[in-house]
């Protein structure tokens, strides 16, 4: 083989590994394009940095473990960190008071007047629970330096074309959301959570929408749940109110 070949051989080899990685750096700009189009969609990266917290007051039905429970309550999320949530729950003609509550690495669960402490499986579910809804907000995406982005394809959400990003960051689980093409609004997202009657992991789909401007973001007011893709909470939310952040007293121990 002549000198010219081994040259030519080179260069292909060179350019054989070189392309998956100049592709995937195209596919995380395009993926990156579609983030920045639905961040100004939903109020702006200063709109949506501006408020690290919420509060809202919602009802709607759990449909999961073969029951159909009305239910309201009220929701209270700071960063990826801290997550409570009040419910009161019809079931069979009685009200039951539940409420959950993540603390950073600490966690408990409230029924009727008994507290339980979570342990480590049941805290770290909780903990990717609460991730993927902190996600969702698109908040820790605006300047996103410690995710990897993806674009994930197509799909058609209420009869309209979505596009899809896989959100990856170290540690957790990937979470994709898909925005509507026409919008750029995020009306659907898809994770992975353990299912509390199997114990399996199932591919869980959230529908966010309804979207009404609160404090200058756009915010969904209704919401469904589905879980290997059975129906497993809808609802709506009646108040939201964004904040910088909320009391600490309010994520400690029921």
């Amino acid at each position: 083989m002549s000198h010219l070949r081994y040259a030519a051989l080179a260069v292909g080899l060179a350019v054989a590994v070189g392309a998956p990685a100049r592709a995937d750096e195209a596919d995380a700009k395009a993926a990156r394009a579609l983030v920045d189009k639905a961040i100004k969609a939903h109020g702006g990266a200063d709109a949506l940095t501006k408020f690290g917290a919420s509060t809202s007051k919602f009802k709607g039905t759990f449909h999961g473990m073969g029951m159909n429970l009305p239910m309201e309550g009220s929701l209270y999320a700071n960063g990826a960190d801290q997550f409570k949530v009040d419910i009161q729950i019809e079931a069979g003609g009685m009200t039951l008071q539940v409420t959950n509550v993540i603390d950073g690495d600490k966690g408990w669960a409230k029924v009727g007047d008994q507290v339980v402490e979570l342990n480590a499986d049941q805290l770290a579910e909780a903990r990717d629970q609460a991730y993927a809804g902190w996600l969702v907000t698109l908040a820790p995406l605006v300047k996103g330096k410690d995710f990897t982005l993806a674009t994930a394809g197509e799909v058609l959400v209420n009869d309209k074309p979505a596009l899809g990003v896989k959100v990856s960051h170290k540690g957790r689980g990937d979470v994709t959301l898909y925005f509507d093409k026409e919008s750029s609004l995020l009306v659907k997202y898809e994770t992975k959570v353990k299912d509390e009657g199997s114990g399996q992991e199932v591919n869980e789909e959230g529908f966010p929408s309804a979207y009404k401007e609160v404090q200058g973001t756009k915010q969904a007011m209704k919401f469904k749940t589905l879980r290997d893709s059975k129906l497993y909470l809808e609802g709506e939310i009646s108040e939201m109110t964004l904040s910088d952040k909320l009391d600490a007293n309010t994520f400690a121990k029921p």
